[in-house]
């Protein structure tokens, strides 16, 4: 499947999803007899006589007089529309750059502001002069959101739910840095930043481009979340949600994600506890232990110099059609933590209930060989 970029406006656009605005350059009497405004006239509802605002399923902007400066005004103007409806998706084309007989360059460096604002697609043969360093887009969007510095599985979801339309329309300049690691049917942990999943409910899909993995995609699940917003995203697969990256490192530098049993040492005490997260609306909160009654942060157990080395995680005992609350399977394996099984388990993950022959529902006997 090839992946549709949603920043860049297409060189022709014939159709228009729900959400979509098609911007396009006119004169100010609203005569649209060529160019892009003759195709927002005859395919998308541009009404005639009007050659300012809005109009139909489009946005117009004059550029058939005078000078940039005088065509100024209205491009600050669109730029204050566009914020004020958050939930369409404004199809920015060449306006100026045809019939009204503008340079690219000059036309371009008027709408420097919709590399800030998501929910603008831009022509892409304006990228060369918009202060992007490239046409990656090195330069970091100012609404970018920074990642929380503790990432809770509620947490998680509020922000799938906040940046619902970059996640639907793939734009990832403007999401916070989180990385999700994931259980996948073939029973192996897979990773994936921010804006390449999303929940549906408490299930956990990601997003793939690759043709094999058509079967898997739910159609109803996309539409249930974005409405029309992921034509050309990819695939949506569901798979099992196994935590986050953290801030910390084990004793060999390898990197902690909740969910994560960690081997905990000093002199003579060693103990085996799970890694979850606290984190409150106001994103305060900390990585830590959870135990009955308290939890102990990983903050204090390195100030109390403890050695921490990760040994597995929590994602033993598996049903393909379970969801996951991380801090409740870490409750879980810390009440446990005696148990020589669970701890062993830990080792040999991720796997799913039917692995284990000689299993019982709730894990209380194993075929140990077969862990060994």
């Amino acid at each position: 499947m090839n992946i549709t970029n949603k920043r860049f406006t297409p060189d022709y656009v014939d159709h228009l999803s729900e959400c979509e605005i098609f911007v396009f350059g006119s004169n100010l009497d609203g005569r649209h007899t060529g160019g892009a405004a003759k195709i927002a006239y005859e395919k998308f509802g541009a009404e005639w006589g009007i050659g300012d605002g809005p109009t139909g399923r489009c946005y117009a902007i004059p550029t058939m007089f005078g000078s940039l400066k005088d065509i100024s005004p209205y491009a600050k103007k669109f730029i204050s529309y566009v914020k004020e409806h958050p939930n369409n998706r404004f199809l920015l084309t060449r306006v100026g750059c045809g019939i009204a007989g503008f340079k690219d360059i000059d036309v371009a460096q008027l709408f420097e502001d919709v590399l800030d604002i998501p929910n603008i697609s831009y022509p892409r043969k304006w990228v060369p002069y918009l202060p992007i360093g490239s046409m990656f887009g090195t330069r970091v969007p100012r609404g970018r959101d920074d990642a929380p510095p503790v990432i809770s599985d509620d947490l998680l979801k509020d922000l799938c739910q906040k940046h619902l339309y970059e996640i639907g329309a793939n734009i990832g300049g403007f999401l916070p840095r989180i990385k999700a690691r994931y259980v996948e049917e073939k029973k192996k942990f897979g990773y994936t930043d921010f804006g390449n999943f999303f929940f549906f409910g408490d299930d956990f899909y990601v997003w793939e481009t690759d043709d094999k993995y058509a079967e898997y995609h739910n159609q109803d699940v996309v539409e249930g979340v974005f409405g029309d917003e992921c034509e050309g995203r990819g695939y949506a697969r569901r798979v099992l949600f196994a935590g986050v990256q953290t801030d910390f490192k084990d004793c060999n530098g390898e990197i902690i994600y909740t969910g994560d049993v960690i081997k905990i040492e000093r002199d003579e005490y060693t103990e085996y506890l799970a890694v979850g997260g606290f984190a409150s609306e106001d994103w305060s909160g900390y990585y830590c232990f959870l135990l009955d009654n308290h939890s102990w942060r990983l903050t204090d157990c390195l100030e109390q110099h403890y050695q921490m080395t990760r040994v597995g995680t929590v994602f033993y005992n598996l049903d393909a059609n379970d969801f996951i609350n991380i801090n409740k399977r870490t409750c879980v394996f810390n009440l446990e933590n005696s148990d020589e099984c669970n701890i062993l388990m830990a080792k040999y993950t991720p796997s799913f209930k039917q692995e284990c022959e000689g299993s019982e529902a709730n894990g209380a006997k194993y075929d140990w060989k077969l862990l060994k």
